[in-house]
């Protein structure tokens, strides 16, 4: 017969297993209500987007790019993902970095900007971080190699640095309906 476990106290569980020889653990469950960053690498600096931007993480598809004649050149193709065509920003070309061989570790994040669907290539997912709102500075600390526009700010974690990507600028408005009218274009050919 199962031994009942105690009553949850102070959001802590504590849980007894059947037998007497097995050791006991505790699970804590802690709520947050700072933001959550997915973070990830550009070459030897450490990026994180909004989770809630984000709506999907695909490995890169080796030869699954489509490129598009007249997008902008850090946009590298499209890909149909469950039927919707996305367009894919390179992050490295975007920021004028050196370029990298996608390989078996590099990623697509899926983030929505203004409604619509954009696929971000990045060389590898690092973690998802939990941040108080106070933890974000603001970009007059920063310096980095990426253009401040893009940059929502920087946080230190564990000593490392972390820059906070704004998705929201990652394209201007310009560039963005132009990339959805030509996006658009090609799912209607």
């Amino acid at each position: 017969m199962m031994q009942q476990s105690k009553p949850i106290r102070s959001a802590r569980l504590s849980m007894a297993a059947i037998d007497d020889d097995s050791d006991e653990f505790d699970v804590d469950f802690t709520t947050r209500s700072g933001p959550q960053l997915i973070t990830f690498m550009l070459g030897q600096e450490k990026y994180g987007v909004d989770i809630l931007r984000t709506r999907e993480l695909i490995t890169y598809p080796v030869g699954g790019v489509t490129p598009v004649p007249g997008l902008p050149g850090f946009v590298v193709g499209v890909i149909n993902l469950r039927g919707l065509v996305i367009p894919v920003m390179d992050l490295r070309i975007r920021f004028r970095l050196a370029q990298a061989e996608y390989d078996g570790y590099t990623v697509i994040i899926i983030v929505e900007v203004e409604g619509k669907h954009i696929g971000l290539v990045i060389d590898s997912v690092s973690d998802v971080i939990h941040l108080e709102e106070d933890q974000i500075q603001s970009m007059e600390h920063l310096t980095a190699s990426v253009d401040t526009e893009f940059i929502g700010g920087v946080v230190s974690i564990k000593d490392e640095m972390v820059i906070v990507l704004d998705v929201e600028h990652l394209l201007s408005g310009r560039e963005l309906l132009a990339l959805v009218d030509t996006i658009e274009g090609t799912e209607n050919v």
